[in-house]
């Protein structure tokens, strides 16, 4: 029965998707996303450019917060109010793709020299849902040290709030799980991803962190088939009566806070291969959760 259900998620890993978040709730109000396919103008969001393929470096220029196609040139000036220990949902369902775009949608890559897909993926809506399962989902928060669209996310500022990763003895019953232990390429069985992003992932703000102007960074980590990161990034300006901010070693700069040397970074791509091929256990990337 394992291995039936091992070879099911197998061939399920190689379905092609791409995605990202298209749109936020935030202290229960909603905030559109900023609509990759269409132009930079005429589009305000709290959210930065972004773009649905995938990034597979781990040094690319634009892992902290995703990058446009073409790229942005300026940062949104729009912050969501929220206050601190409310709660944060982002959703990965795309709306319809526009029937008259202004402009013809990308037919080549924003940058060159850094594996970018070519051609980008083309685009996709509520049809086409999150379709990868494995691998991690993180979100991390930085203090802007003032208005949003005066930082472009660079240096050491990250820290996790949250993160999801591989449980052993699975996540659902409906999928399989049960008193076995799962080895970490079982798919949704042993990952929370792709149940998470199709549902809609919601996370808490710290109670206890001080009042400012923040961004919030959902990240998703495909390890199937290849090392995938999908980041995308949304401006905050938080109020409560707390006081608390990170320590140093909670803090994390993108690029250069993954790297080979880590476990759950070097595993990816190689999870149906041996020794991964029957590994129980992953190390999450990055720091420690931060708990106020």
């Amino acid at each position: 029965m394992k291995a039936s259900i091992l070879a099911a998620a197998a061939i399920f890993a190689r379905v092609y998707g791409h995605g990202g978040i298209f749109n936020y709730t935030i202290d229960g109000v909603d905030y559109a996303g900023h609509y990759p396919w269409l132009p930079e103008e005429g589009q305000n969001s709290i959210q930065r450019r972004w773009w649905p393929d995938p990034i597979y470096r781990m040094d690319h220029p634009y892992l902290a917060c995703n990058r446009g196609n073409p790229l942005a040139t300026s940062l949104p000036k729009l912050h969501a109010p929220v206050r601190a220990g409310a709660n944060i949902t982002a959703w990965w369902k795309a709306p319809p793709c526009p029937t008259n775009p202004p402009v013809p949608f990308p037919t080549k890559p924003s940058l060159d020299g850094w594996n970018e897909y070519d051609p980008p993926f083309g685009c996709f809506g509520p049809e086409n849902p999150w379709n990868h399962n494995q691998g991690p989902v993180i979100v991390y928060m930085a203090d802007c040290g003032g208005p949003c669209d005066q930082w472009d996310g660079t240096g050491k500022r990250w820290f996790k709030i949250w993160e999801t990763g591989y449980y052993m003895k699975g996540w659902s019953k409906d999928a399989g799980a049960g008193n076995d232990d799962w080895p970490i390429n079982a798919g949704s069985i042993v990952w929370g991803q792709h149940a998470m992003a199709n549902a809609g992932l919601t996370v808490t703000i710290p109670k206890e962190l001080k009042p400012g102007y923040y961004m919030i960074r959902h990240e998703i980590i495909n390890i199937d088939y290849s090392l995938q990161f999908f980041p995308e990034c949304a401006q905050l300006e938080i109020s409560g009566d707390g006081g608390k901010v990170p320590g140093e070693e909670y803090l994390a700069q993108f690029p250069g806070e993954y790297t080979m040397e880590d476990p759950g970074i070097y595993i990816g791509g190689k999870i149906w291969q041996e020794p991964a091929y029957h590994m129980f256990n992953y190390t999450m990337p990055g720091p420690k959760v931060w708990v106020p």
